[in-house]
């Protein structure tokens, strides 16, 4: 018997199917792996950082008390002279003065020494304890990532209070260093500066002028802008200021401590005190030590007693003297602007030391996964900007193929980190004590051993001026800042492999040639102290740009702004145009535009005069407004047809009416300009007055609000919250 086959016979068609299906199943788990390999990468990171870091701050707490106890026993007649404590007994006083007057110098001058090995033993335990706590979470060894670190260990001063502490502190990092490290810490090492501007010293700062460089050369004006890290220089800036030696680089706020460098603990020794802050000294010591006999003043003190007490670094008087920005920037934003739970007790208020560490972790994957994990920046090498910029076809960076991905730090080597203080993937511990609620440890000068506990604290959160992150070698950027220190302009030949940060610079003051019209050929970046046509950085921000008549002839038509931007803005044709950052910002948030369609109810009335009412097939009966609207929180607001204008509340200048000006008023259109209560239109960098960032909200059993709840969350305060942290930072 015959068997009939039917040429169009389907068979076959689920297995192919099934085995596409299974194929692209097999690619989603893999992604999938790879993802979550990340994922637990980043909570080992996460977990490994904070551990290190509590443990490093544990051992600064034990070695500020350690230094408390001992400035106890040096003013504690009883400690100082009981026969029990020692083992060689003090010679008579009334018969031998002046040698009971030397034996007491002795042992004065021996607590000191002990307080100064404390101050550089005790952290390097702390140091080691942290990368033991950093290793048992599986954090990857850098062997012998210290070693550039330990060759610039300075050999003087020789001494310090009688302790040759150079060949044990050098032992102590060489142990820690042969076997591994985990985790950086902080530190304050000799040779790190404080770069003003502050972006001089974050590497991505000159990769940002060479993007803005690149996309100005391309385009005149440029079709994408780079200003982020470049802002508060354009706009604080003129021409004037990029004259001369315009930067400043101050090696000497980060002086060898005297102490030890890495999880430095702040203190230093003096001769002496006044009666006023022995008296309170005395009132303190007693309160902790009420059982020892204290001597009644300076004038009573049995010998030259030198003081352990609190350095520079933990006053904020300090830096409010030195830097206008502190408090404004540093200390009142934390304490005074809400951006904590709850205000810091006044009794916590001082800077002081603490304990930072970072590490990494590398994720072999099978796919290229870029994870978005901010502050966690992949440390793989990007294509120099110097290269790129001469290809100008191409974008300024390109990622190179790889199948590694790194979650934390990209100081694992010297030639990827800078030491730029708003980079901060890591963990901070930090060292917390008072008398009491009200009185910080600093009201007097002498350390107490009044440090009760540490406690984790946002790696934003302010901390001293010089906090640097000690790093395996010397980076590219911190050879060039050496050099650019002494030089007087920017003409000079930098070392050998950082001639990208001067070429940036370069461009930053002198500017980018562009082309004068037409959209044919490129135009060229050069670096000459001439060029032709307006610096770089007018293209970002024009300083003799007039926004009050910007703002007088687009106030009534700012949806043609689109239109006509790129015949406006600055150019080399357009020298009074606007920069980017003085441009209207186009804003594209939900809720999108709408026509009005409400059921009604049963003998419900209309809402609007001018809608009108249809019937679908089953008889319901519907209020349509065919005109552009805006709905948010069931509030309907009208937008004007011809103005294309929508009023509503101004949220940052609270009572006041702020615009919306919409590019169209097509439904589903959502990208608008905005003009604020004070008549300004709100610029590129500017937020958005028209939108409440935080919300009311009512919290469950709690709240007992009629109509409009009033109850405020610590986090969702219910008003404008565009307060942005220290610039510093």
């Amino acid at each position: 018997m015959k068997k009939h086959f039917r040429n169009n016979s389907q068979s076959g068609q689920v297995l192919l199917t099934g085995i596409v299906m299974m194929s692209l199943l097999l690619l989603i788990i893999i992604y999938a792996f790879d993802v979550h390999n990340v994922i637990r990468a980043k909570l080992k990171v996460d977990i490994a950082q904070q551990s290190a870091a509590m443990t490093g701050a544990l051992w600064q707490k034990e070695s500020l008390n350690l230094l408390g106890e001992i400035n106890l026993l040096k003013a504690s007649a009883l400690l100082l002279e009981g026969p029990d404590n020692w083992k060689t007994p003090l010679p008579d006083r009334e018969k031998e003065e002046e040698a009971w007057r030397k034996e007491i110098q002795n042992r004065i001058d021996l607590l000191t020494e002990m307080q100064t090995r404390v101050s550089f033993i005790g952290p390097l335990i702390g140091f080691a304890a942290a990368q033991q706590a950093a290793k048992a979470n599986g954090l990857t060894r850098i062997p012998k990532a210290l070693d550039d670190y330990i060759k610039k260990i300075p050999d003087k001063p020789l001494t310090i209070n009688n302790y040759t502490w150079r060949e044990p502190y050098t032992a102590l990092v060489s142990s820690i260093n042969s076997s591994g490290i985990a985790v950086f810490p902080n530190a304050r090492t000799i040779g790190m500066p404080i770069a003003r501007p502050s972006q001089l010293a974050n590497a991505r700062f000159y990769t940002e002028i060479m993007k803005v460089a690149n996309a100005i050369a391309a385009n005149d004006p440029p079709k994408k802008h780079y200003w982020n890290l470049l802002c508060p220089i354009l706009r604080s800036m003129d021409d004037k200021d990029f004259q001369g030696k315009w930067w400043h680089i101050d090696y000497q706020e980060n002086r060898f401590p005297e102490e030890s460098e890495i999880f430095t603990v702040g203190v230093e020794f003096v001769s002496g005190v006044d009666d006023e802050k022995y008296s309170y000294f005395l009132t303190a010591a007693n309160r902790l030590k009420n059982n020892l006999e204290f001597y009644a003043g300076p004038g009573s003190l049995p010998g030259q007693m030198k003081w352990c007490i609190y350095d520079n670094w933990w006053l904020p008087e300090y830096y409010k003297a030195r830097y206008p920005e502190y408090e404004s920037s540093h200390y009142n934003y934390w304490y005074k602007n809400g951006a904590l739970r709850k205000e810091m007790k006044p009794g916590y208020i001082y800077e002081g030391p603490a304990a930072y560490t970072e590490g990494y972790a590398d994720v072999r994957a099978k796919i290229n996964v870029r994870p978005s994990t901010r502050p966690y920046y992949n440390s793989i090498a990007e294509k120099s900007a110097r290269e790129a910029i001469r290809d100008k076809e191409n974008p300024i960076l390109r990622k190179s193929a790889r199948t590694t991905t790194r979650v934390g730090t990209r100081r694992g080597r010297a030639d990827d980190s800078d030491y730029s203080t708003n980079y901060r993937p890591g963990s901070i511990a930090k060292v917390l004590g008072s008398f009491d609620a009200e009185t910080p440890p600093i009201a007097i000068d002498m350390i107490l051993p009044v440090f009760k506990r540490v406690s984790p604290v946002p790696t934003f959160m302010p901390i001293p001026y010089g906090f640097q992150v000690l790093k395996p070698g010397e980076s590219k950027l911190e050879i060039f800042l050496k050099w650019l220190k002494d030089q007087e302009d920017l003409n000079g030949v930098p070392p050998e492999g950082t001639e990208e940060f001067l070429e940036a610079l370069r461009f930053l003051v002198y500017g980018v040639k562009a082309r004068a019209e037409g959209k044919g050929d490129k135009a060229d970046c050069v670096h000459s102290n001439h060029i032709s046509g307006r610096a770089l950085r007018y293209y970002g921000y024009n300083h003799k740009f007039n926004r009050a008549a910007f703002e007088n002839e687009f106030r009534d038509r700012l949806w043609e702004w689109k239109k006509v931007r790129d015949k406006r803005v600055f150019q080399q044709t357009v020298l009074d145009g606007p920069g980017y950052l003085q441009e209207p910002r186009l804003f594209h948030t939900t809720p999108y535009i709408s026509h009005y369609r409400k059921l009604l109810g049963p003998n419900e009335k209309k809402r609007f005069d001018d809608s009108t009412i249809e019937i679908d097939k089953e008889g319901n009966c519907y209020e349509v407004l065919k005109k552009p609207l805006l709905i948010r929180n069931n509030t309907v607001y009208r937008i004007d047809p011809d103005t294309q204008k929508v009023a509503l509340p101004d949220q940052i200048n609270t009572g006041g009416t702020a615009y919306r000006i919409y590019i169209d008023t097509k439904v589903g259109t959502s990208a608008y300009y905005v003009i604020d209560s004070r008549g300004r239109i709100v610029l590129n960098g500017e937020p958005d007055p028209t939108k409440l960032y935080n919300q009311y909200f009512r919290e469950p059993g709690k709240c007992t609000c009629e109509g409009e709840c009033k109850c405020k969350s610590v986090w969702n305060p219910g008003h404008y919250d565009g307060v942005k942290g220290p610039t510093r930072l």
